[in-house]
């Protein structure tokens, strides 16, 4: 700009020196319009070259600026219509894993699972059927009624006045006829290391107790 400055300066001298003494040399509009509007692009040609050089050194690109959002990635299996490793946003929930596996099927238990559930990066979301449930819920009542069954068992022997040689504390099988205090701990000790005695003859077994030590307490122990 200062180079197109100093050409009309020159420009003007020129013509002042040439021209009769007493004249007055102007300028005319037109080319004071051209001037002006060289002038003028060249300073925006030259702004424009230094914004560019400024967003290639301090300032970062448009695209480096925008932080893409993390992800993680869950494995999405059982009663949904596409099994399988599927990326989502962190902070998803189980409802958009389900969504992203296309939804549960017909015979999916959608009330097993809590959609709202956060997820986490690794995790492996299973969705069961109302079957597979169903059979859970009979599989833990079985195993309710066999625990009640076997403690009423027990119930029945201690109301009988019998002393259950599998649970029977140290004092209660020195209760029995011909136990002390030594022969009652090799009892819980043979107890802890075999595990439960399967009929009162196995109590033989234990060291110290023979036909006439379990002559006397066989009447008065069960298992």
């Amino acid at each position: 700009m200062q180079k197109r400055v100093l050409l009309v300066v020159i420009l003007a001298l020129v013509l002042s020196g040439c021209a009769p003494q007493g004249k007055e040399i102007s300028l005319t509009d037109a080319a004071i319009d051209s001037a002006s509007v060289t002038d003028e692009t060249v300073f925006d040609e030259e702004l424009k070259e230094n914004i560019e050089e400024s967003s290639k050194g301090d300032l970062a690109p448009a695209e480096e600026v925008i932080k893409k959002p993390a992800s993680i990635f869950v494995y999405v299996c059982g009663a949904v219509e596409k099994p399988g490793v599927y990326e989502l946003f962190e902070g998803g929930r189980v409802v958009d894993a389900v969504e992203a596996a296309g939804g549960f099927l017909e015979t999916a238990d959608k009330t097993y699972v809590n959609l709202a559930a956060l997820l986490d990066d690794g995790i492996k979301l299973y969705i069961p059927t109302m079957q597979e449930t169903m059979e859970s819920a009979a599989l833990q009542v079985e195993t309710f009624d066999k625990e009640s069954t076997s403690l009423g068992s027990d119930s029945a022997g201690a109301g009988s006045g019998l002393i259950n040689i599998n649970s029977a504390t140290r004092d209660e099988l020195t209760a029995l006829p011909g136990i002390g205090n030594a022969t009652a701990e090799k009892i819980i000790s043979y107890r802890e290391q075999h595990g439960a005695f399967k009929a009162i003859e196995d109590i033989m077994n234990v060291s110290g107790i023979k036909d006439k030590l379990f002559s006397k307490i066989k009447d008065h122990i069960t298992v």
